[in-house]
């Protein structure tokens, strides 16, 4: 379950995000979302219901990126760029909102009851030792979060999209 924007991000978002993947290399992760929970659950008419259900009342949230770093992800099969996610109240109201509705469903979350939040800008990697710690050390806003997506994972950075919802 991804939270993303349903609009294009703002032009000095993109612009910051081309300067990066010019030092970084890979390529700009499109949408940029929020991965809300991994789930292993194998009835994905189950799983949209439950964010169908939980998006009748969610609400959009501002998704603020601070501090970068790279990791290997299993999951875009290569090193990718990330920023972590600043905390707020209502972003963590809406997280705990569709984990709650995960759980209700009866289905099980692969990332267990704590994790970080993080929105991996870029994928593919290929310079991750030109890291500057300074650069979006402080909180930016990324996006407006105000669609769900459900996707399943079929294979390096490929994705199925099972179901979109905007939020309002």
């Amino acid at each position: 379950m991804l939270f993303a924007p349903s609009q294009p991000i703002a032009p000095a978002v993109g612009e910051r995000l081309e300067r990066l993947r010019s030092e970084f290399g890979g390529r700009i992760v499109r949408p940029l979302h929020l991965t809300l929970e991994r789930t292993d659950g194998e009835d994905p008419s189950g799983l949209t219901a439950a964010v169908r259900d939980y998006a009748a009342r969610a609400r959009p949230v501002a998704v603020r990126g601070e501090k970068l770093f790279v990791v290997m992800s299993p999951y875009r099969g290569a090193a990718v760029l990330k920023l972590n996610v600043a905390r707020s109240e209502e972003l963590g109201q809406q997280i705990e909102g569709m984990r709650s509705a995960i759980r209700a469903a009866g289905l099980r979350s692969l990332y267990g009851e704590t994790r970080a939040t993080s929105v991996t800008v870029l994928e593919r990697v290929e310079h991750e030792d030109s890291l500057d710690p300074a650069e979006w050390a402080n909180s930016v806003e990324l996006f407006t979060a105000d669609e769900l997506i459900v996707s399943r994972i079929v294979g390096a950075s490929t994705y199925d999209i099972l179901d979109r919802v905007v939020i309002s």
